[in-house]
């Protein structure tokens, strides 16, 4: 439902009466924007872009708390790069194609494993951790079980908030094994659980650029760059390995994935389109971190695969990125896992 709100106000000179110029009439008494209601505030943070809503919380006490509940009206993902030595972090608003800067000292020197309704799951200095870059909260995870993040992929279940988080981490430990941690909300350890790679009909390499989570199967999903997909089960705690195909009318009774595969040259595109605006340096390359977003018109959930661009030999320096979906959260500053 649209709500449509006409005020009148005399801007500096609260208190003066509006007179019809036809009758003389009084129409209205003029206020103060800082004197509007609360409802009537709260009605307009919901509809502000994330970039205006953090300029709505920054103008008075009464601002800040009748946004307390707003989270951003953006639909479509932006892209955050960061370096890793620097908390200087560039957000490309890619559907407008605005850029803005920030300073995110939680960032620097951070991996993004995975980005969810507005999330990051983030490892840095040896512990793991949910971030909201816009808001700047902030929810610690239990101690992770290795001190350093080489090829692992990730996937969480929901919000960091909520009862029902579940995350996962999968790698390849080496030749041999898959290791994946996973952990729940309220849990105070991370349980690990292998596959053996040499496990008939897993043909799952280590190049992971897909991770995802089904809430009807209660599964987290893990797909590589042969397209090859594992599954776990954290229900029964089972591994199903598969074979992706292509849908066609053969392969029609063959069950298809959860989740709709964004083409993998989406982010490799959009960057390279925009070196010079993003401030990409020549010898440059940018290890990005997908997504997974209800994109408006789609019931599957789409997912924004893990890429590296344009590795070529020249290019002898990393720049990180992420595909987040604009949102603001707060987190209660004590609020532990």
């Amino acid at each position: 439902m649209e709500v449509i709100i006409c005020c009148l106000f005399t801007e500096g000179r609260p208190g003066k009466e509006a007179m019809s110029t036809e009758t003389g009439r009084v129409l209205n008494r003029s206020r103060s924007w800082t004197d509007l209601p609360i409802e009537i505030l709260s009605c307009i943070a919901d509809r502000l872009s994330i970039i205006e809503l953090l300029s709505f919380r920054g103008t008075c006490k009464d601002f800040h708390s009748a946004s307390s509940a707003a989270i951003g009206a953006d639909k479509y993902p932006w892209i955050l790069f960061h370096k890793p030595n620097s908390s200087e972090c560039l957000i490309l608003d890619e559907p407008r194609s605005k850029t803005y800067k920030r300073n995110i000292p939680d960032l620097q020197g951070a991996t993004c494993l995975a980005s969810y309704q507005g999330w990051l799951l983030v490892f840095r200095d040896e512990s793991v951790f949910f971030f909201c870059p816009f808001s700047l909260a902030k929810i610690a995870l239990p101690d992770f079980p290795h001190n350093q993040i080489e090829g692992h992929d990730a996937a969480f279940s929901d919000l960091p908030t909520s009862p029902n988080c579940m995350v996962a981490v999968l790698n390849a430990i080496d030749h041999d094994f898959f290791e994946m941690n996973i952990i729940s909300k309220g849990q105070t350890e991370w349980t690990q659980y292998k596959i053996s790679r040499r496990t008939p009909n897993l043909y799952l390499t280590s190049n992971l650029t897909v991770a995802t989570f089904n809430r009807e199967s209660e599964e987290f999903n893990f797909t590589d760059t042969i397209k090859y997909t594992l599954t776990f089960s954290a229900k029964d705690k089972n591994w199903k390995p598969y074979n992706i195909v292509p849908a066609t009318y053969e392969n029609k009774h063959i069950p298809g994935l959860p989740f709709r595969h964004w083409w993998s040259s989406y982010s490799g595109d959009t960057i390279e389109q925009k070196r010079d605006k993003l401030d990409i340096e020549d010898d440059e390359y940018v290890v990005v971190c997908g997504l997974t977003y209800r994109r408006p018109g789609y019931n599957d959930p789409v997912v924004y695969q893990n890429e590296v661009v344009d590795r070529s030999p020249t290019k002898t320096r990393m720049r990180r990125a992420v595909w987040i979906q604009p949102r603001f959260f707060e987190a209660h500053p004590n609020q532990h896992w």
